[in-house]
C-alpha cells in the first residue's frame, strides 16, 4: 500500500534531528552558522523549485489525456494513492530523477515502486522524488476532476479526495475563516474555526499552540487527546505561495511539537 503520511516534501527539507537534506546531502544543523543555514536552505529551495517546475510542465503535457481516462470513485475518498495510474507515476518520477541528475530506467523504477508498496525503505532522495511524483499526479486529478467545495464547513480528518492525512490549516483574510488543505492532492475545504483538525476534539484544554519568533504567522497546534499535531498558517499575517515548501522550511517546528508531545502522557 502506498502511503504519504510524511508528505511529498519528506526528504527534501529538514531531516531527523534538525538536519537539512536533499539529494543525499545531509548537514547537521548544530554545526552550521546562521549564514550557512540560510545558504543551505536557499540551495534546498532552488532544487525543490526545479522539481516543481518539472512537475508543472509534466502536468501541462498530460492533463487532458489523464483526466479523460481516469474515473473517480462515487464516494470519499474519490481516489487513493494506490489506484493512481502507475505508468503516470513512473513517468513523472523518472523525469524528476533526470532533473536531479540521477537518471533511472523505468523498469528499475517499477521494481522500486513495488518495493515501496511492500513497505521497504528507499533512499531518502529517491523516496522524496517519488512522493513528489505521487502528489503531482494526485494534484492534477484533483484540479481537473473534483468539484470545488462550497462554503459549508466539512468534517476534520483525512482528505475526502485522496484519503491522506498530511495537511495544513489556513486562516484566510479578512476574518480568519479556517480551511484545511491537503498537502498531497491540494484539495482545500472549509472547516470549523476551532478544534483539532486531526481528530476533531473540541476540548480547548487539550490543545496547545506552539509558536516561534523565527516563523511569524505560523503555529503548530498540538492535541494531547490524539497525540497529533498540525501546522496552521494565518494568511492575514503571512503570504504563502507554496504550502509544501512552507511545511519543509518550517520543519524545526515538527521537532518542537514531537518533543512537547513526548513530555505529555507518554506520547512520542
Amino acid at each position: 500500500m502506498i502511503r504519504s503520511a510524511a508528505g511529498p516534501g519528506a526528504g527534501l527539507g529538514l531531516g531527523a534531528g534538525g538536519r537539512l537534506s536533499l539529494g543525499g546531502n545531509v548537514v547537521r544543523k548544530n554545526i552550521l552558522t546562521t549564514e550557512q543555514e540560510e545558504q543551505h536552505l536557499v540551495a534546498v529551495k532552488d532544487n525543490y523549485l526545479k522539481l516543481q517546475g518539472e512537475i508543472k510542465l509534466w502536468q501541462q503535457e498530460h492533463a487532458s489525456s489523464l483526466a479523460a481516462d481516469f474515473r473517480l470513485e462515487p464516494a470519499s475518498p474519490r481516489f487513493t494513492l494506490d489506484n493512481l495510474p502507475e505508468e503516470s507515476i513512473i513517468d513523472l518520477w523518472q523525469r524528476l530523477n533526470q532533473v536531479a541528475d540521477e537518471p533511472q530506467e523505468k523498469a528499475d523504477l517499477r521494481t522500486l515502486l513495488e518495493q515501496f508498496k511492500q513497505g521497504e525503505s528507499l533512499d531518502n532522495a529517491a523516496a522524496a522524488r517519488l512522493q513528489l511524483a505521487l502528489a503531482g499526479v494526485a494534484q492534477m486529478l484533483c484540479q481537473h476532476l473534483v468539484p470545488k467545495p462550497g462554503e459549508d464547513n466539512q468534517p476534520f480528518g483525512t482528505c475526502p479526495v485522496c484519503g491522506e492525512k498530511h495537511f495544513m490549516t489556513l486562516l484566510a483574510p479578512p476574518v480568519g475563516k479556517r480551511y484545511q488543505q491537503c498537502l498531497v492532492c491540494g484539495y482545500q475545504r472549509p472547516v470549523d474555526a476551532s478544534g483539532c483538525a486531526c481528530c476533531g476534539s473540541m476540548d480547548a484544554k487539550k490543545q496547545t499552540y506552539l509558536k516561534s519568533e523565527q516563523y511569524p504567522g505560523l503555529e503548530v497546534a498540538v492535541c494531547s487527546d490524539c497525540g497529533s499535531y498540525f501546522k496552521q498558517v494565518d494568511l492575514r499575517k503571512l503570504s504563502v505561495d507554496d504550502l509544501v515548501w512552507e511545511d519543509i522550511r518550517t520543519m524545526p517546528l515538527n521537532y518542537a511539537a514531537e518533543k512537547w508531545l513526548a513530555g505529555q502522557h507518554g506520547w512520542n
